[in-house]
């Protein structure tokens, strides 16, 4: 989610040239749902300020047979606060499989809206190389807003929540 306009105009480049080719039939290659825990450090309050936020996810099911259950990892800065959770731009993460597939890397831009209490992040872009490569990919995770009394007090250390992950030919 760090952002990057050379970055975020590839990934736009390129799901564009994906999404103009003729109309066919799309195929799901791979499916997973999970959970995201996202920490911060410091953490978060309702001041502003330069955050370290470190993702990991785990997917515990996935449907494609060579690739059953994956993880992904990434770190990144921002100014964030309990009122500014998280910034729309590019980036990229590595989900590792278990299995027989490569780790596979997708491009993408990246989306946060609050939605209720929630905050869900939406992840557009491109399988680049490894498993599944070419591909198009979506990631939505949703992370309940943080507690008003925590931003008050010591701060919001993490947050969790369900993430989903589909990839697809066209």
């Amino acid at each position: 989610m760090r952002l990057s306009r050379l970055a975020g105009g590839v990934v736009v480049v390129l799901v564009g040239a994906l999404s103009a080719a003729p109309a066919q039939a799309a195929t799901v290659e791979q499916v997973c749902a999970g959970t995201e825990v996202t920490t911060f450090d410091p953490p978060l309050t309702f001041t502003p300020r330069e955050t370290t936020i470190t993702v990991s996810g785990v997917f515990p099911s996935c449907t494609n047979a060579g690739a059953v259950t994956g993880t992904y990892a990434e770190t990144f800065s921002l100014t964030a606060s309990c009122l500014t959770l998280f910034d729309s731009g590019a980036a990229q993460r590595t989900f590792a499989w278990g299995g027989t597939v490569a780790p596979t890397e997708f491009q993408y831009n990246a989306v946060s809206n609050a939605a209720g209490a929630a905050v869900v992040t939406t992840n557009t872009g491109v399988v680049t190389s490894g498993g599944f490569a070419p591909a198009g990919a979506v990631q939505v995770v949703s992370l309940v807003t943080p507690n008003a009394l925590q931003c008050l007090t010591a701060g919001v250390v993490s947050m969790a929540g369900p993430t989903t992950l589909t990839i697809q030919r066209s």
